[in-house]
């Protein structure tokens, strides 16, 4: 027979304090622990005094709007051209850049508030003639699809139709078609003067979003697809942006393309290089414990209120890196440039004995045979990014991108969600931006122009109760069906799932309604062409897509501004009422009252 004994811990207090603070009653405790720990023979004394830290930097050069690489336009999907990233502008700015709406009211409302900036600069230069030229050229036409709130909103859109001036038509003008208007009325020096003017005024348009590049924004996925990437003598380096729903754009929101670093990555001799020298500062953190047992410690050190069970293993390891091994930790501040893609080549740190210690890449200790494919700390590191003896260490991503910025009003929002009742889905359109620039509810626009229902005549008009038949009820008129439909119809049966996608479909019912209130009118559900969705991309709750101006002050102190969709998860909305075949009780009498 085989014994053996184990020790088994048995924890009489979950609470990590007690055992951290280590308190004494007698200060000669503290000299033999001292000596305990050989502090009095002055091991392990020395201490980081510069560090040498080698590297180079490889500047982001273009910009690729779509989400697959090149060549693979025999997939169906046809990605954008390569672009050269504009200095002094954030990426958001080229990224999440759309074009302002190009029909209905809300066309209407841009391309009025473009023509009155530059009636304005017209103006300030003392050129109203050829504001007058202008204006006559390029009138506006009566928007179509358009939704107004009543009586108000129409009479504000036929009151821009008649004085405004198109800016958006003009800024797409041939500009020989300009010269000519203006040369109708101006001459000389203030022709001159003139298209100047509207020369600039075109060059804000275009750096606003207006119409130049191609988005990122893919209609069909309703997210933003775009990738950026570093060239180098031996190729590029891409990486990928293929899930972006608006708001913050980080390193995170990057994936390095996989196995395109090995086979066109860049050589040793690539990029800038640099060599960088300064102090490891130690790492400070409020509270923290002394980093000498002879020193009394004051009321502020806390250590987190930490509690602990038998298996909570990664929280004692945590507590006691911080606690025990933090005055261990140094920082070497480097700067690197923004917009760029920075590898570590070396290390060498220098004691204050004069030693030399070089410190090798975690990422290649953790890497090599015998070790898992993938590492569990990979703090700030790229999806897809590998290490190997010519890439020692990870790169790290600095994107041109804004700290923070300002979201605007939102001008439209659309609820993407599914019914599995009517086995379809359902673009709710809640918001749609109106012939003043703001928000128009649907829902409200909708009541307010439905005129009100007759008082029955020939009827009794006791109190009671009627009897109602209906051969359906259909949804609110801003609610649009989006039919699932096969993409290949000659696909297996195991196949189908994948080869579905949603198409916008219209209601019969519309046909007896107002036109100018039923279907589609936002820029996202766009009613000019056939509008197709991924079905995976609507969920069981949905999403919700909103549409606002955004705007942030780059790192140079400029402001820009720029157009952009937001996709948020959406909710459970309410069932759209659709049914057929119905037997209504409707009550009569004074005391019914009409709820909205």
């Amino acid at each position: 027979m085989t014994g053996w004994d184990r020790v088994e811990a048995m924890v009489c207090d979950t609470e990590l304090s007690g055992g951290l603070e280590m308190r004494v009653a007698d200060p000669l405790w503290l000299l033999a622990r001292q000596w305990q720990v050989g502090e009095f023979h002055g091991d392990d004394a020395a201490q980081p005094a510069a560090a040498r830290v080698t590297g180079r930097s490889v500047p982001l050069v273009s910009f690729r709007a779509g989400s697959c690489p090149p060549g693979a336009e025999t997939a169906g999907v046809r990605p954008g051209r390569p672009v050269p990233i504009p200095e002094g502008r954030p990426l958001e700015t080229v990224a999440e850049a759309t074009a302002e709406p190009g029909f209905g009211t809300a066309h209407l409302h841009a391309a009025v508030r473009a023509g009155r900036r530059l009636t304005r600069l017209l103006h300030t230069g003392g050129l109203p003639a050829a504001a007058d030229a202008l204006r006559a050229e390029f009138t506006l036409a009566p928007p179509d699809h358009a939704v107004t709130a009543g009586g108000l909103g129409r009479s504000a859109a036929e009151l821009l139709v008649r004085l405004g001036l198109d800016g958006a038509g003009l800024a797409r003008a041939d500009p020989a078609r300009v010269t000519r208007a203006l040369a109708a009325r101006v001459r000389g020096d203030d022709l001159t003067r003139a298209e100047a003017i509207v020369h600039d005024w075109r060059t804000w348009y275009r750096a606003r979003g207006g119409f130049d590049g191609e988005p990122g924004w893919d209609e069909e996925r309703v997210e933003y697809t775009f990738s950026v990437a570093a060239r180098g003598p031996k190729g590029e380096i891409t990486l990928r942006a293929p899930e972006h729903r608006g708001g913050h754009l980080d390193w995170h929101s990057f994936d390095l393309v996989t196995g395109e670093q090995q086979a066109h990555g860049l050589d040793a001799a690539a990029g800038r290089k640099w060599v960088k020298t300064a102090v490891p500062t130690p790492v400070r953190y409020t509270g923290m414990p002394a980093s000498r047992l002879w020193e009394f410690e004051d009321g502020q050190v806390h250590f987190g209120d930490l509690d602990a069970g038998p298996a909570d293993l990664a929280r004692l390891m945590v507590a006691e890196l911080a606690t025990v091994y933090g005055d261990d930790m140094f920082s070497i501040p480097v700067a690197v440039p923004v917009g760029s893609l920075t590898e570590l080549r070396s290390v060498e740190v220098i004691d204050t004995f004069g030693g030399h210690t070089t410190v090798p890449s975690t990422a290649m200790a953790d890497s090599g045979p015998g070790k898992p494919p993938q590492r569990a700390w990979r703090l700030f590191e790229l999806t897809g990014d590998e290490v190997n003896t010519d890439h020692p260490s990870p790169w790290l991503l600095i994107p041109p991108t804004l700290a923070g910025g300002l979201d605007g009003p939102v001008l439209e929002r659309v609820a993407l969600t599914r019914d599995e009742a009517a086995n379809l889905a359902w673009g709710i359109e809640h918001l749609v931006e109106g012939p003043l620039g703001r928000a128009v509810d649907r829902a409200r626009a909708f009541s307010s122009s439905s005129p009100a229902a007759p008082p029955p005549t020939g009827e009794p008009a006791a109190p009671g109760d009627r009897w109602r038949y209906r051969l359906e009820a259909t949804a609110p008129p801003w609610w649009i069906p989006l039919l699932p439909e096969r993409i290949d119809p000659d696909a297996a049966p195991a196949d189908l799932a994948a080869q579905v996608r949603l198409r916008r479909a219209r209601m019969q019912a519309w046909a007896l309604l107002d036109p100018e209130q039923v279907g589609p009118k936002s820029e996202l559900l766009d009613p000019r062409r056939p509008r197709l969705l991924a079905e995976e991309q609507v969920a069981k709750d949905g999403l919700i897509v909103e549409r606002a101006w955004q705007s942030g002050r780059w790192h140079d102190g400029s402001m820009h501004v720029w157009l952009a969709y937001r996709v948020t998860p959406g909710r459970a909305e309410p069932s759209s009422g659709t049914r057929w075949d119905l037997l209504d009780r409707t009550p009569t009498g004074p005391h019914i009252r009409r709820h909205r």
